[in-house]
């Protein structure tokens, strides 16, 4: 994943959509470029030339067996048919393959530069320049920004050129220039520019299909306890919110709730249609704090067989925070920073659970680190809370008895004991 063009070209890598949505945003806010390719790869994963890949990683360990699974083929409907090019998609190599064929687009369009003025240097006349393109990819992703439209006309041979080396073609009915206050969908953000100003929102088809979703489920499962909705909703809810909560996205949460909220009504009416309308209020939505709005609950039991409720994750809760870009190329294998990326994943850490809150002060007190294996708790992996004295022996939630660890550092714990 690779991106040039931040504010005025500078060569930067993004690590995640989030870094790709955030370095469009950086060469955008400026103002300057007014032209997008917003390009799509026909068929990335099925036509990239084994032969390019293979001449590329060259002579590393494990070449043989990556050529014999790039020609091994498939099964299908009990014949076998050869693969002469392509990667099997949703492999765990495939994402990596697909890098490898398009890394150095950026090279090759830092090469179009544009002279901007000239100047005296110690009585020296030169000559100031600018890249001409901004670029910004992930995976087989990728636009291309430029101030003017005749540039992005005369790069698209160019880029058309460059992917066929590698045995790929842009999608014609799906590559499209685009005037940046028309916007365009990337990675599943809206980006356009409003009077001169960049928003980034989630993409319209995006919402509109999440909702069909969570309503879909709700249509198949007429009879699932109020429970089962909610422990089945709100991770995917939740997922999604988080997605989005770092670009402009309040007003669209707002929305997603009322749609969700809206779809569950309906659900209810739907158990219960002998019932009026008051009584499926009263019985599957509470009225919290004296609001008019109500919200959709459960009465069930916690794991010590205790009375509780549970409720439908509200997106509209969920804080907006600015997505900070990963700067230049730096790694976190490099051990001259580790001090950055342990402060970056305690900054984004702090965004996890509510400010104060019991799990909060759990990972405050354990200073964001993992107990077992000493890493950062938030280093991509996923996160558990364990009972130091288990809930059976009689171990309380209280903060001095729980404790934030890593998946499988929490396994490996049980596994011991």
């Amino acid at each position: 994943m690779e991106s040039s063009g931040s504010r005025e070209g500078i060569t930067d890598f993004t690590r995640n959509t989030q870094d790709a949505s955030c370095q469009v945003f950086n060469r955008l806010a400026v103002g300057n470029d007014k032209w997008i390719l917003d390009a799509d790869i026909k068929g990335a994963f099925d036509n990239i030339s084994h032969d390019y890949l293979l001449k590329t990683i060259g002579l590393v360990p494990g070449r043989e067996l990556i050529k014999q699974w790039l020609k091994a083929g498939y099964v299908e409907m009990g014949r076998i048919h050869s693969t002469s090019s392509g990667t099997p998609q949703g492999n765990i190599l495939s994402p990596l393959l697909a890098n490898i064929a398009l890394h150095g687009m950026e090279e090759f369009l830092a090469q179009f530069i544009v002279k901007t003025r000239r100047k005296y240097v110690n009585g020296n006349r030169c000559v100031e320049t600018r890249p001409r393109y901004g670029f910004v990819r992930f995976a087989d992703d990728f636009v291309i920004a430029a101030r003017k439209k005749e540039d992005i006309d005369y790069i698209k041979p160019f880029i058309e050129g460059w992917l066929n080396n590698r045995g790929l073609e842009l999608n014609q009915d799906k590559t499209k220039m685009v005037f940046v206050e028309d916007g365009f969908n990337f990675l599943g953000f809206n980006i356009r520019q409003y009077k001169g100003k960049c928003l980034i929102k989630p993409q319209k088809e995006k919402v509109l299909a999440k909702l069909q979703e969570i309503r879909e489920w709700l249509r198949k499962n007429p009879h699932a306890s109020p429970e089962v909705v909610i422990a089945t909703l709100n991770p995917i809810i939740r997922g999604w919110g988080n997605y989005y909560r770092f670009e402009v996205s309040k007003k669209v949460f707002s929305y997603f709730d009322s749609q969700v909220w809206r779809a569950l009504y309906r659900w209810a009416l739907k158990r219960h249609q002998k019932k009026s309308k008051k009584w499926v209020l009263g019985k599957y939505f509470q009225q919290l704090h004296q609001k008019k709005s109500r919200k959709f609950f459960a009465k069930t039991q916690d794991r010590r067989d205790k009375p509780k409720v549970v409720y439908i994750t509200e997106l509209s809760k969920i804080p907006i925070q600015r997505h900070i870009k990963v700067k230049d190329k730096a790694s976190p294998d490099d051990p001259t920073l580790r001090k950055y990326w342990k402060d970056r994943g305690t900054r984004y850490g702090k965004t996890r659970w509510i400010k104060d809150s019991k799990l909060y002060k759990v990972a405050e007190k354990q200073n964001w680190l993992c107990p077992i294996c000493g890493e950062h708790l938030f280093n991509g992996e996923e996160i558990e809370t364990h009972h130091i004295k288990k809930v059976k022996d009689g171990g309380s939630d209280d903060i001095d008895n729980l404790v934030h660890l890593h998946k499988a550092c929490h396994k490996a714990i049980h596994m011991e004991s």
